[in-house]
């Protein structure tokens, strides 16, 4: 099977990986988790995502390369790209409804092993990429994917996101202190405060958390991992499978109540019984949104996201702009769209409809009453309409059909009374029709937003003192160097790098009987600096026994 193309709207979203700027200590985090889940995973993964690590070609040994990636995913008809870490949730869902799955290539912090929430190369390639091997999950995902795509956002939302990307980043980098992260939290706080109520987009956000992410299946009592986050965490991987979680039977209508935290590990999971029954879900959810909906449910959605929305009337003919104000009187609603707006049917810009024909915006009439009578007008007639306050008048100079449907009635010389105040328009196109779907952006090609070039910021992770002696321990590994340098190289450790367990770890597998006792002397000593350490220290020593 081909590859998926990147089409051009998601375009400015991917970026490079820098391959060569990834550290030996990156290398070895990403072989310290792989190999310890690999090892874990075997009686507690779903068999898709075994199987599909394999077919992946996916190594445990190094950080793999997102194009070399491509390479073997397309054989299931998905392709791969780089992301900068935390994308939007529309553009995420909007890559994986075109058979792509974005990958973020940072790679966690020595002090993040065990959990990060910031997305990262070993949560999207070790965690999402291997299950899609397997056909039935690939097609629940992309079709996840193009249901997210059209699910409407909040205003608030949008600094919400800003935020949540900020603390991902400061807790990822090597450079933040702890007030950096305090900092970053509370700013996050403070925007959550503006969001009202739970939009769509939040909606299967949360689905995609409690299933795609977080997801147990089969026998609750003894259930398997197929979610992406508890795969490919160290620590969510044990934690998800004791009696600390709670393990809910799935139901949609209780993950969708359920709040998640993407800065700790879950305290509560929900099992499905098979991929078919997530499947049926989605497809129940998506009938509640409003691109299935339509309607004024539809209409109002859009309003609330404040960005550029499609409304799709029974005609075939579709609104494209940003909705800005809206106002009901009596069963009549008036929506004012505000900047460049336009019409479209059949996939193409109406003539004489187009951005510059309406610069400056659009307003809407739309309404049961107003339906019935421009459905019965005719060319030449004078219109006269009022309901509530709302009084509209003017020459009917076109009708325009579309699909052999009454689409757009046009007046001339209008004039538009609201609460007693008179505006004047030369020209007035007046929708006739219902709404039948209403979703984010636009499909029409010509009327979407140019792509913004994106400067993404690189920033290397300095080199550390632990670097060149993991680099040396990885050529012995691989018999690329001689063993005879080993002893410097533990004493070196031992001596100036009191805090590197992981550099221990490595060093332990190596080395002979009475290093591995004076090694293991150390890390018992490293155990006592936190109860993470000691976990990740004893589940490695444990590791390299069943290994050597």
């Amino acid at each position: 099977m081909s590859t998926p193309i990147i089409p051009s709207h998601l375009r400015p979203h991917v970026a490079p990986q820098h391959y060569e700027d990834y550290t030996p200590t990156d290398h070895a985090v990403w072989r310290y988790v792989m190999r310890l889940n690999l090892n874990t995973l075997q009686d507690t993964a779903h068999p898709a995502y075994l199987e599909g690590l394999a077919a992946s070609g996916i190594s445990p040994e190094r950080i793999p390369d997102v194009r070399d990636m491509t390479a073997k995913l397309s054989r299931g008809g998905w392709g791969t790209v780089a992301v900068d870490g935390l994308i939007p949730g529309v553009a995420f869902f909007d890559f994986q409804g075109h058979g792509l799955l974005p990958i973020a290539t940072d790679i966690r912090k020595v002090d993040n092993i065990l959990y990060t929430p910031a997305p990262d190369i070993l949560h999207e390639a070790a965690g999402h990429a291997p299950i899609l091997m397997n056909p039935t999950y690939a097609e629940f995902v992309r079709r996840f994917g193009e249901i997210g795509a059209h699910a409407f956002n909040h205003k608030a939302e949008h600094d919400v996101f800003k935020a949540l990307k900020k603390l991902t980043i400061v807790k990822e980098s090597p450079f933040s202190t702890a007030a950096d992260v305090e900092q970053a939290e509370v700013a996050l706080a403070e925007t959550r405060t503006h969001v009202t109520g739970i939009s769509e987009a939040n909606e299967i956000s949360r689905l995609f958390w409690w299933t795609v992410e977080f997801g147990l299946i089969g026998d609750i009592n003894n259930p398997q991992i197929y979610g992406a986050g508890l795969l490919s965490s160290v620590g969510e991987s044990r934690h998800c499978l004791t009696d600390a979680v709670t393990k809910h039977p799935f139901s949609l209508e209780k993950a969708l109540a359920t709040k998640h935290d993407v800065t700790s590990m879950q305290k509560e999971l929900f099992v499905c019984e098979s991929f078919e029954q997530l499947r049926e879900a989605l497809e129940e959810f998506a009938q509640t949104m409003s691109y299935v909906r339509g309607g004024i449910h539809g209409l109002t959605k859009a309003v609330e996201s404040g960005n550029l929305s499609t409304l799709v009337f029974d005609s075939g003919l579709s609104l494209v702009g940003v909705p800005d104000t809206h106002e009901i009187h009596e069963s009549l609603h008036l929506v004012k769209l505000t900047g460049p707006t336009a019409l479209a049917a059949k996939g193409e810009v109406m003539t004489g409809q187009g951005l510059a024909d309406h610069p400056e915006g659009f307003t809407l009439l739309h309404g049961q009453e107003l339906n019935e009578v421009l459905l019965q007008v005719k060319v030449g007639e004078q219109l006269d309409w009022k309901e509530g306050s709302v009084q509209v008048t003017g020459q009917i100079s076109a009708i325009q059909n579309v699909n052999g449907h009454r689409a757009l009635v046009i007046l001339e010389d209008a004039q538009v009374t609201k609460d007693g105040e008179t505006a004047t328009m030369s020209r007035m196109e007046l929708i006739v029709g219902e709404i039948t779907s209403a979703f984010p952006g636009t499909e029409v090609e010509a009327l979407k937003p140019i792509p913004e070039t994106v400067e993404f910021d690189r920033i290397e992770r300095p080199l550390t003192a632990a670097d060149p002696i993991f680099e040396a321990v990885r050529e012995i590994r691989e018999g690329r160097a001689d063993r005879q340098v080993l002893p410097q190289l533990i004493d070196q450790t031992l001596s100036q790098l009191p805090d590197a367990w992981l550099l221990r770890l490595e060093l332990l597998e190596l080395a002979d009987e009475v290093d591995q006792t004076r090694l293991i002397a150390d890390l018992d000593r490293l155990k006592q600096t936190s109860k993470e350490r000691e976990e990740l220290i004893s589940r490695g020593i444990r590791l390299v026994d069943r290994v050597r």
